[in-house]
């Protein structure tokens, strides 16, 4: 084994790491499945997923809860831990989507696949910002690649597999799992008339194997929400955002994902788009016929499921993530083309695809890393100014061509994301309060920590101050105040240490009680960037205050 071909992973893995390490967990969502991991670790209820004390999570399947739940109980509730399986899971779904490339196409265009996936913007933040699809993702590219080698090599242990991981995926977030394996391999059937293939009786039995797997949460649906629980998975839940039945809708417009495909599959997205032309001219020239020894399953497995999530009432950028190992495979098919033949016309303007593309997230990495939030670290600046020499070398139309259409773009993100991972989003999540003040209270206010509460006046079922970075870090559920009156009765029985809002330190002012801020910090909700808040100068127009304020009996 050349081991060198491997640097390029590792290098991956390391910025995977820092950010792994370095960034506190994110509100709403990742924060908020951290947290009800959390409280499974420690009620060891697996069936029923309870979100603080009440059965009230149903919107996503558990399989991220138990995989946090069970590692939580070794490491304990830390960064790392909360994100240590999704990145094993990237790792698999690197190899795997490897694998089910060189199926079909040479060793070259497989490895360009494995890097295009494991570098594209959408897996960096995947494997940071954990949420249900780094899990569905991964479970998905394995699911596709062991049935592409059960079509091909018809051994058993690979059809199971495959069902195996479809099932891990609904288990992950629901039967968008069936739909991204069932378009790719119907559409790669239909154009090679292998329609036996399509009405073939051994898939009952891949639906038996992922019924077994999806067993322990069903029974967990029925406990908890009757029949309900059961038609919101199977069908409300994926099928409802697009059939309208589900009542979540934010019109996101039909072009929605298209628009967050041009950032997310950032530095690819510019040989993507000639590499998705040249896959579809391609089947059209073969009058839509394909031969045995060639596939359409990453362009089925793309485009269909693409095209319905963007007709979805309700929408947000990563529900499209599934599919970016399938576009990853189409990416790749197209470099390897023109690096073997450097001479065709489109070799250059894709280059200067990169070229600007390269540009754009260099200049983007600057002025975040000097304007909106300076750095300072040395070693950063000097491996990111090394990497940026090299990526210009690399550019050089001396230097081989895979070298210029991979490696230079490559670079480009490893560099971009490991100042993102260790710097940008470390500075971000200062404003983010409720990790910094879970991390405080349990570090060196630990002995207050059993009389630490959060004081909002908001209505029940309203969030004006977030809890579930609290809840995670203090590893417990930080008790609600909601009125005035229950915390004149709390305090009068014994101190408190109060986290709260404007709102609650003007009432806290008004009531009378001694008290004294311990800390006050400048919130804002980081997933949520604008322009004014990365701006220094307006970013206190666009921050709110809160507070850590002891209440005295």
């Amino acid at each position: 084994m050349n081991y060198n071909r491997l640097l390029p992973f590792a290098a991956l893995l390391v910025v995977y790491l820092v950010g792994a390490f370095g960034v506190d967990i994110m509100d709403i969502d990742a924060a908020q499945y951290a947290s009800i991991g959390r409280e499974m670790a420690d009620n060891n209820e697996f069936l029923e997923v309870q979100f603080r004390e009440k059965d009230y999570y149903l919107d996503k399947p558990p399989l991220l809860f138990w995989v946090t739940a069970l590692i939580l109980k070794i490491f304990g509730a830390t960064n790392f831990a909360y994100r240590l399986v999704p990145i094993l899971s990237t790792l698999l779904g690197i190899y795997a989507i490897y694998r089910f490339a060189k199926l079909y196409y040479s060793e070259q265009t497989a490895y360009i696949a494995a890097l295009v996936m494991g570098s594209c913007q959408a897996f960096f933040l995947m494997n940071h910002d954990v949420r249900c699809d780094t899990l569905l993702t991964n479970c998905v590219t394995v699911a596709i690649w062991q049935l592409a080698e059960y079509l091909k090599h018809r051994k058993w242990s690979h059809f199971i597999g495959a069902f195996v991981f479809v099932g891990l995926g609904m288990l992950a977030k629901g039967p968008i799992s069936v739909i991204v394996v069932g378009a790719g391999f119907f559409v790669d059937f239909a154009l090679k008339r292998q329609w036996k293939n399509i009405f073939d009786p051994r898939w009952l039995i891949g639906i038996l194997i992922v019924g077994i797997v999806l067993v322990p949460y069903c029974i967990g649906l029925q406990r908890q929400y009757g029949s309900h629980g059961l038609y919101f998975f199977f069908w409300e839940q994926s099928f409802g955002r697009i059939t309208g039945e589900n009542e979540w809708n934010n019109s996101p417009g039909l072009f929605f994902q298209s628009h967050n495909f041009l950032w997310s599959f950032l530095p690819w997205v510019l040989a993507f788009i000639p590499g998705l032309v040249d896959f579809i001219r391609e089947i059209i020239r073969n009058k839509f016929r394909l031969n045995a020894s060639q596939e359409a399953i990453s362009l089925g497995g793309f485009v269909l499921p693409f095209m319905a999530l963007s007709t979805a009432q309700y929408q947000l950028p990563h529900y499209t993530f599934v599919v970016f190992p399938l576009g990853a495979v189409i990416t790749a098919r197209y470099l390897s083309k023109l690096i073997e033949h450097p001479s065709i016309g489109a070799f250059r303007w894709v280059k200067i695809g990169l070229i600007v593309t390269t540009c754009v997230m260099g200049l983007a990495i600057l002025i975040l890393s000097t304007w909106a939030f300076p750095l300072e670290n040395i070693f950063l600046i000097i491996v990111f100014g090394l990497l940026a020499v090299l990526i210009v070398q690399l550019y050089n139309k001396k230097r081989p061509a895979f070298s210029q259409l991979v490696f230079a773009p490559l670079l480009t993100a490893i560099a971009a994301n490991l100042v993102m991972n260790g710097h940008f989003y470390p500075s971000l999540l200062r404003y983010q309060t409720g990790s910094v003040v879970g991390q405080e209270v349990a570090k060196i206010h630990k002995a207050e920590l059993p009389n630490f509460v959060i004081y909002d006046l908001a209505p029940e079922g309203e969030y004006n101050i977030f809890h579930s970075a609290l809840d995670y870090y203090t590893s417990r559920i930080t008790p609600v105040i909601r009125t005035e009156s229950a915390l004149k009765t709390e305090t009068s029985k014994q101190p408190k240490l109060v986290y709260t809002d404007e709102q609650g330190y003007t009432s806290i002012k008004a009531s009378g009680k001694a008290f004294e801020v311990v800390n006050q910090y400048q919130n804002f909700h980081v997933t949520g960037l604008t322009l004014p808040f990365l701006n220094p100068a307006m970013r206190a127009t666009e921050t709110r205050p809160r507070y850590l304020i002891r209440v005295k009996s």
